[in-house]
């Protein structure tokens, strides 16, 4: 049963590390295709990955489900859902006051792969509940502090 968890866990942490670079090379084809819409100013072709990161995060999310079951870890719905509650209370956090700039591209780069890799354990077999409320409390509590900060409170 342990190598069954590990090898649900690995292809989730696979999909949370194929999501940010196809990210990452949309943003790239986007500046390529649309140099002057995309690039310029003192920020260089960081507007683009901006841009992309508004509508594409939310794609990754939608893309996330099709690649879990490819990679053949299941349940592969359910972890796409669960993958994408935590993704959110991670989004949440890196983009409040909280953490320092280094930190915030570390979390955002890094949000797949701690989020579905934590998805697996909550929304599959192998951990018991405590185990399960205790991950899905911690999430809860980072999206919490993160919605906080961000709103002065």
């Amino acid at each position: 049963m342990k190598e069954r968890v590990g090898r649900r866990v690995f292809g989730a942490m696979m999909v949370g590390a194929i999501l940010p670079v196809a990210l990452l090379g949309w943003a790239y084809v986007m500046s390529e295709v649309f140099p002057s819409r995309m690039c310029g100013g003192f920020i260089g072709c960081l507007g683009s990955l901006v841009r992309v990161w508004e509508v594409g995060r939310w794609v990754a999310i939608v893309l996330a489900w099709p690649l879990l079951y490819v990679l053949r870890v299941r349940p592969a719905w359910p972890v796409a859902v669960v993958g994408g509650l935590f993704l959110v209370a991670i989004w949440e956090f890196a983009l409040s006051s909280v953490p320092p700039l280094g930190i915030v591209i570390d979390l955002i780069a890094l949000s797949a792969l701690i989020a579905y890799s934590c998805a697996v354990l909550v929304a599959g077999p192998g951990l018991t509940r405590l185990w399960r409320a205790a991950i899905a409390a911690a999430f809860l509590a980072l999206y919490l502090l993160g919605l906080l900060s961000s709103r002065g409170l």
